[in-house]
């Protein structure tokens, strides 16, 4: 086993460490947000297993009910490759309701773990292509210390995404389009962000200098959306539901078409009108934070001559969730937008020790307290 790929899953268990710790913390010392919603398997099942359950709250929760019972109500949201791959490896433990929560449940982690591992040790190899060791290996640690990276552990579909959109990159550098493009397509059936894997490959191609018969492989990419709303639209006659529905899943989320300066107006008089004292406060100056750093890194990254590729990537990852008005979740959805944190290690790497120590103990600091509120059911990402 190469050195590299050792430390990395020391990285990677120095990580489950600590939030098993800070779930430690949450159970004991830190009281439940809602006790009607939200948390994971309902307030009977966490109250039983909260070490089990707290790693599905919030939007777990949607994912284990398509696991179980498959799509319903409001859910189209959600897109199915984790769900999915959730129910097959499961159902063979479903035995009755609270067998199929519980095991559900448990491989959803399991999922989730194993694709960060597998995730990071593609990202190195990727990252190394181009940079050293000490700026690719500074790149993972800033994805595992960030304050919402708990969410790569959890019942969520960011890890599986985060280990695709990677694969497909280091296949697109490769110059495997083919097998980049397939990882495309099922990407862009794991997140609405798979679909920026097309244009972010078309610039990829055109700075490689592929042979034109590549770019039939690229177009691939589009499947595996376009199959999710041919889903959409034979099962509730709207192949935009997931988009549509965003309103209704995302209380923050407006219709038409906001802009970013509007966004960071809003974000502005929330800050100068919410009480500090109020465990709101908190979320909104993350997502104000993020909104600013994650608009500015993309940016940084271009000046530094990071690959288009990347650099589109991050850039419109960041931007699409906010043309609805809001930076709301969007502290969660940057984290698999690996180029931006790419950036940050070019940055924090020609900075002092004591500069990169301090950054590097802000964020890990900021890792347990968003992780034991997300823990014990109150609003995170």
């Amino acid at each position: 086993m190469r050195k590299e790929v050792i430390k990395i899953i020391g990285l990677f268990l120095a990580w489950k460490l600590l939030l098993i710790v800070s779930l430690a913390i949450a159970i004991n010392l830190m009281p439940l947000g809602y006790k009607d919603r939200y948390l994971g398997g309902g307030l009977s099942n966490y109250t039983v297993a909260p070490n089990v359950y707290s790693w599905a709250n919030f939007d777990g929760e949607h994912y284990l009910s398509i696991a179980i019972i498959g799509y319903k109500g409001l859910e189209q949201a959600f897109f199915p490759v984790y769900p999915l791959l959730v129910a097959f490896l499961a159902h063979p433990f479903f035995y009755d309701f609270y067998s199929a929560l519980l095991y559900s449940t448990l491989i959803g982690i399991l999922i989730s773990n194993l694709s960060l591992l597998l995730a990071l040790v593609i990202l190195f190899d990727l990252l190394r292509i181009d940079y050293s060791k000490r700026i690719s290996f500074l790149t993972l640690v800033l994805i595992l210390v960030f304050p919402t990276s708990f969410f790569l552990g959890a019942v969520y579909s960011e890890s599986i995404f985060l280990l695709i959109s990677v694969a497909s990159f280091y296949s697109a550098r490769k110059g495997h389009w083919l097998i980049a493009s397939l990882l495309g397509a099922l990407a862009s059936a794991t997140r609405i962000f798979g679909i920026l894997l097309l244009p972010a490959f078309i610039l990829e191609a055109i700075q490689q200098k592929a042979p034109l018969r590549n770019w039939f492989w690229i177009m691939l990419i589009p499947l595996g959306l376009l199959s999710y709303m041919y889903y959409q639209w034979i099962s509730v006659g709207d192949p935009f539901a997931f988009y549509h529905l965003q309103k209704i899943v995302g209380e923050q989320h407006q219709s038409g078409v906001t802009t970013l300066p509007q966004v960071y107006f809003r974000y502005t008089k929330m800050l100068l009108s919410v009480d500090p004292g109020n465990p709101i406060f908190q979320t909104i100056a993350l997502e104000f934070f993020v909104g600013v750093l994650f608009f500015a890194l993309p940016i940084y990254g271009y000046f530094q001559k990071m690959r288009w590729s990347y650099i589109f990537f991050a850039l419109t990852g960041f931007l699409a969730p906010t043309i609805q008005g809001s930076f709301s979740s969007v502290p969660r959805y940057v984290i698999v937008f690996f180029p931006s944190f790419l950036a940050l290690a070019i940055w924090l790497d020609s900075k002092s020790k004591l500069i990169k120590g301090t950054i590097i103990l802000l964020s890990i600091l900021g890792l347990v307290i968003e992780s034991i509120l997300f823990l014990r059911g109150y609003w995170v990402s």
